[in-house]
């Protein structure tokens, strides 16, 4: 019988992904390089799958979305981009925004695979693969956005409020850190749950402090609703496991909706707030 040499449903998947994720560098550059750089990724997808499942596939993610975003703004610095601060935080605000969507939908998507300890492909590849490029995207996009909103809003936030953006920043770097190490050891998954928790608990001490000092124009309670839901769920939910007890099926997807929610509406303030001032400085 002839061997099959077809690829698994989560390569391919993570291919067709990776080709549309190229559209981030300018077309000459995507003419002259993209060919060879989805065979390169085609190869190594192989290798991390067949050598680490799903902590593989994440940790591969992970590098990959790190080295795209580094080399996709190099490309594009090259070609004359001005980069001013009111640009950077507008940008940012648009990455906070999309890194919500793509994380929200990674994580209740990823929900829906069947078999969480089963090697990654066959039926449940769409849910896996759309759970790892949510939340590796999701948790990029995520630094980014924090780094825009500390470089945009720390002088008006006070003392508290621009030393909590930066353990925002550090507990992002921290939990994207240990994404690159689940496929090595159970550390990192540790690693990305404590910054996960880290960032958010920031958040919310940072949504406090917009609130009374009315740092934004409006919607000052955005930090807030984006930060206070997943250490809520995570200070509830192990007590009652360890109990033997669990938290209704509907609390997650809440949980997770409301902290995209908040972000969607943190990063569109930045945005917002950000071309107002290029204009009136125009």
């Amino acid at each position: 019988m002839r061997e099959s040499h077809r690829a698994p449903a989560s390569i391919d998947l993570s291919v067709r992904i990776y080709t549309w994720l190229l559209a981030a560098y300018p077309a000459r550059f995507r003419a002259d390089y993209g060919p060879h750089m989805v065979q390169v990724f085609r190869e190594v997808c192989r290798r991390e799958s067949r050598r680490g499942g799903l902590p593989g596939m994440t940790g591969l993610w992970a590098r990959t979305s790190l080295d795209l975003i580094r080399t996709s703004v190099e490309e594009h610095i090259e070609r004359g981009i001005d980069m001013t601060r009111e640009n950077f935080v507008r940008w940012s605000g648009w990455a906070l925004m999309a890194g919500a969507v793509l994380f929200a939908a990674g994580l209740i998507i990823g929900s829906f695979d069947s078999n969480w300890e089963d090697p990654i492909g066959g039926v449940d590849a769409f849910y896996e693969i759309s759970q790892i490029v949510g939340v590796v995207f999701g948790q990029i996009l995520f630094v980014i956005g924090l780094l825009g909103l500390r470089a945009g809003y720390a002088s008006r936030s006070g003392g508290l409020g621009s030393a909590v953006l930066l353990i925002a920043v550090i507990g992002g770097i921290v939990s994207l850190g240990g994404m690159l190490f689940m496929n090595s050891s159970e550390i990192g998954w540790g690693a990305w749950a404590l910054g996960l928790v880290t960032m958010t608990l920031a958040l919310t001490v940072y949504g406090v402090v917009t609130i009374r000092r009315k740092v934004f124009s409006r919607w000052n309670f955005a930090p807030l609703l984006a930060g206070v839901m997943i250490p809520a769920l995570f200070g509830i939910g192990i007590p009652m496991e360890a109990s033997g007890a669990s938290l209704a099926e509907w609390t997650f997807p809440l949980g997770v909706s409301a902290t995209s929610i908040g972000l969607i509406l943190l990063g569109f303030r930045m945005q917002a707030e950000a071309a107002s001032t290029s204009q009136a400085l125009a």
